[in-house]
């Protein structure tokens, strides 16, 4: 920890981190902001809309979060070879990053239009089941642009080339939203098919962005080398992309999974207080991806890093990374916990009294998120770290235990004794705060096993 004190890590490292994060954080902001705006538009077609769309939000976060995680291993893969200066490695995983994506696409299809017998099962009421079936069956058709897209981004991240990513990113959002609000409110010319509108509107920009990113990638200089050689005779890479992005997955699938399942719980006890948990976790998610796209920094620092055998400068972006991330996000609960109603005014009228309910429910829930985000945001860089060691499998296993085996169960207990809800935000703060711990101490104990192994190189 001595590397916090001295003056090289303030004026060199989180510098030359900021500048490759700084374009992925401000793409995470602004893509996280679809869903900011999507909450507010449910939110003023009714409580059953916002309902069932935070329903939507987060089983279909669930069920695409493992193929998403899996397919942003070839971010860290592509700075890895990057930097050991293996060009057709990178051609190879990119052909083998869109090879896997058109073999997902189908299954993924079906399994969304299918969704309704297991909202059902769920116990959901089947009249949010219409509204949330609709959603989903819009969003399918959009599958193979975003993955698609998402293969190309990946590709560029791992190249360190964050600002096209941002560019494309800052392109797509706008579309997206416009996309977005002619369909639900049949602005533009566009029809009015509220909830619907939103799955529709992402499909519509999703392929728009998508052949534009395809057609730039193609015809720069700079990239024509991967694209020529993307069917050369390489080794197929796409066990390798899974053997590091499936637990990946995973681990985001297990995480957003809970999300789900708290939806669902706080959707048993009513509308309202389903409605005010999804206005906190419309803050959270927004939030978190930028915390998200600067642990993907940090693996791609690290990865370029290690690539080129260096581990002190790879430890060294973990700690730029943590100083980063949490005073960021303290600055940030500040302002929640002294203007929680400053928020809440975004997505509903505060001062009428249908909403005073929600109100109430939501400044609770915005407090104690605020709490969660503190350990939150050390954990999530110091999982981008540990996945840049490629120690994926661990991240997943700490993932289990603190979501589903110390926060749901407390949280569970709490809300059923002495909290009501928000005892299961409480729980959320305990087992991020453990996992943070471990996460750290396993961190530790790789940089310690890897200096061992690989002589670093003095800077």
């Amino acid at each position: 920890m001595t590397i916090l004190f001295q003056k090289k890590f303030y004026t060199h490292d989180i510098s030359s981190l900021l500048k490759l994060a700084i374009p992925l954080i401000l793409s995470g902001l602004v893509e996280s902001s679809i869903g900011f705006f999507s909450t507010i538009f449910l939110a003023h077609l009714g409580h059953k809309q916002l309902a069932a769309g935070s329903i939507v939000t987060w089983l279909f976060a669930t069920l695409m979060v493992i193929l998403w995680g899996s397919l942003t291993a070839i971010s860290l893969l592509v700075s890895q070879k990057y930097g050991e200066k293996n060009n057709l490695g990178v051609s190879a995983i990119l052909r083998d990053g869109l090879l896997l994506s058109l073999i997902l696409v189908l299954p993924t299809f079906l399994l969304l239009w299918n969704m309704a017998p297991l909202l059902l099962l769920l116990g959901q009421s089947h009249e949010i089941v219409i509204l949330a079936t609709s959603y989903l069956r819009g969003l399918a058709f959009g599958l193979l642009p975003d993955f698609i897209m998402l293969v190309f981004l990946q590709f560029l991240i791992g190249l360190g080339h964050t600002k096209t990513t941002m560019t494309f990113i800052l392109c797509w959002v706008p579309i997206a939203i416009f996309c977005n609000y002619g369909l639900v409110f049949g602005r533009f010319g566009f029809p009015r098919l509220e909830i619907a509108g939103l799955g529709w509107g992402m499909t519509l920009s999703y392929w728009i962005t998508t052949a534009w990113l395809v057609l730039y990638v193609s015809t720069q200089k700079k990239y024509r080398f991967y694209i020529k050689n993307i069917f050369s005779k390489q080794p197929l890479l796409i066990k390798e992309i899974l053997k590091i992005g499936i637990p990946m997955g995973a681990m985001y699938s297990i995480e957003i999974g809970f999300f789900l399942v708290l939806s669902l719980l706080m959707g048993r006890i009513s509308n309202q207080v389903l409605a005010a948990n999804q206005i906190a976790l419309q803050y959270l998610g927004q939030l978190m991806s930028m915390i998200f796209a600067l642990a993907q920094a940090v693996s791609v620092r690290m990865g370029q890093a290690l690539g080129a055998n260096n581990p002190l400068l790879a430890e060294r972006t973990t700690y730029a990374g943590m100083t980063l991330a949490f005073s960021f996000i303290f600055l940030v609960a500040l302002f929640i916990w002294i203007f929680p109603e400053k928020f809440i005014s975004l997505d509903l009228n505060i001062a009428d009294p249908q909403n005073t309910i929600v109100v109430h429910y939501a400044t609770i829930f915005l407090m104690v998120s605020a709490l969660f985000q503190l350990f939150e945001c050390i954990r999530i860089t110091l999982f981008g770290s540990l996945r840049a060691l490629k120690d994926t499998h661990f991240t997943l296993f700490i993932s289990i235990i603190s979501f589903w085996l110390i926060a749901l169960p407390l949280g569970y207990s709490l809300s059923y004794t002495i909290l009501g809800s928000v005892g299961y935000w409480w729980g959320m703060v305990l087992g991020t705060s453990c996992s943070a711990l471990l996460l750290w101490m396993r961190f530790k104990f790789k940089m310690k096993k890897y200096h061992l192994i690989h002589e670093s190189p003095k800077k």
